[in-house]
């Protein structure tokens, strides 16, 4: 691939990003503006449940996309074959599964959005698998702008949906019936896209893929949404329902900071593992990780500044005590992005066990965590509870894949990094004003990047070779 096209597919895979993972983040001022903290805490555990369920039903599948059924392999046609036919089946199955679980759900939460609101969303949740194939598919292939396609209708349906609902008196369950209909329309258009392009065949060989390759990630998925969403479920009785949405818009915002390394994720993560088995290749990852960590350094940074002022500017006075949990939680995501930019090792090989092995650990910490500090300390036991588990990912996969695909973690260059991007935020007083807070943002990318060049003089020229080969 060329170096133009590389960039080409990275800005397009940018803005889908910002589309798709953002899409919480762009209806924020909607949602606020119609909802009270109340019932917007009341939404935020509901959508807990769905995005469990979505979760779950994922299977597995995309990675073993990437990992058996890439070009480079052989029969491969076949193989893709096989693997709609098993999306297909577990597809049906998941369904089934989550209606019968979709009552018991809401009456052990006390859910007060209507049951049947309630069982729609889980039926589009578990039929996730239905986007989220076809889109990885569209990823391998290189497919960057019907991919983007995709990706800008089903958000500009959501969004005038969304408001529609709102507008009309909905509330909580008008946000939640926005994406379920929408979700199913748009999964339904994947699925048969890629029928076309792959057919669709049946082999017990693809099911044992998914039980010995699948499972453990779902397991592993699983256990990442104890380290993510599963501390509402904890906060619920333990918070108000108030306090509860002033850390769930915390959460929102605190995502931008994985939209900006989102881009670079989408174009690296499907062809990394392949990368690391040609020449080079484990210095590229450790470039590529790199250039990861100043992008979340920097980000991070800007986001601590920037965003204070958007929600004074843009949401309710209601919903400014988020602000307190903003820096954590920012960290906290740039914590789980450096993990996926850390795991490359884990992930070689035939079986990933130790992906869930680790995962499974951490979750099991972080739930202790949770039932032993949020009792007693609320949200902020919540966030130092995350913060340990996650440390504890970072480090555990940086061990694992210190032979196969190692990064440089503690590092003078690391340092280096970390501490230019940081030291603007550190160094502006508080209440420094509008100009003080830009002056301090003008500052970060560029001792940021001064620190990027100074630690790794030969990043750019590996940076231009590496997207002539990608």
């Amino acid at each position: 691939m060329s170096t133009l096209n590389a960039f080409r597919s990275f800005a397009t895979y940018g803005l889908a990003i910002i589309l798709m993972k953002g899409f919480s983040l762009i209806t924020i001022p909607l949602v606020t503006s119609v909802l009270a903290p109340s019932d917007y805490g009341e939404l935020d555990l509901a959508v807990s449940l769905i995005e469990f369920t979505s979760l779950f039903c994922t299977l597995g599948l995309t990675e073993i996309l990437y990992r058996f059924c890439a070009p480079s392999i052989h029969d491969n046609k076949r193989h893709l074959a096989e693997l709609t036919g098993t999306a297909v089946l577990a597809g049906v199955v998941m369904l089934a599964i989550v209606q019968f679980a979709a009552a018991p759900l809401h009456r052990q939460f006390a859910l007060s959005i209507d049951i049947n609101v309630f069982r729609f969303s889980l039926a589009s949740a578990s039929l996730t698998t239905f986007v989220e194939l076809p889109l990885a598919f569209l990823r391998m292939r290189d497919r960057a702008m019907m991919y983007l396609g995709f990706v800008f209708g089903r958000t500009v349906l959501q969004i005038a949906l969304m408001w529609a609902l709102l507008s009309a008196g909905w509330g909580p369950e008008g946000v939640l019936l926005a994406n379920a209909p929408v979700h199913l329309l748009i999964g339904a258009i994947l699925m048969v896209f890629l029928l076309r392009e792959t057919g669709i065949a049946f082999s017990r060989e693809m099911g044992g893929r998914l039980l010995v390759y699948g499972l453990p990630l779902v397991l592993s998925g699983l256990s990442m949404f104890a380290l993510g969403t599963a501390d509402r479920w904890f906060l619920a009785d333990n918070v108000t329902r108030e306090e509860l949405a002033h850390y769930a818009i915390a959460a929102k915002l605190a995502l931008a900071t994985s939209l900006l390394i989102q881009p670079l994720g989408l174009w690296w993560y499907p062809k990394r593992l392949a990368v690391l088995q040609q020449e080079n290749g484990i210095e590229r990852n450790g470039m590529v990780w790199t250039i990861g960590l100043a992008i979340l350094c920097a980000g991070g940074a800007l986001l601590h500044l920037a965003l204070p002022l958007f929600v004074g500017w843009v949401l309710p006075a209601g919903y400014a005590p988020a602000l307190q949990w903003l820096p954590w939680l920012i960290l906290v995501i740039a914590m789980n992005e450096m993990v996926a930019l850390s795991n490359a090792g884990a992930f070689l090989g035939n079986q990933t066990v130790s992906v869930f092995a680790v995962n499974f650990v951490a979750a099991g910490l972080v739930i202790a965590l949770y039932a032993l500090l949020i009792p007693v300390h609320g949200l902020a036991g919540a966030i130092a509870a995350t913060i340990v588990a996650q440390a504890f990912r970072l480090f555990t996969f940086a061990w694992l894949s210190r032979r196969n695909a190692p990064v440089p973690v503690f590092s003078v260059s690391t340092a280096m990094i970390l501490s230019a991007a940081l030291l603007p935020a550190c160094a502006l007083p508080a209440g420094g004003g509008i100009g003080a807070t830009l002056l301090s943002m003008s500052a970060v990318p560029v001792l940021t990047m001064i620190a990027l060049v100074a630690a790794r003089p030969a990043m750019l020229p590996n940076v231009v070779r590496g997207l002539r080969h990608a």
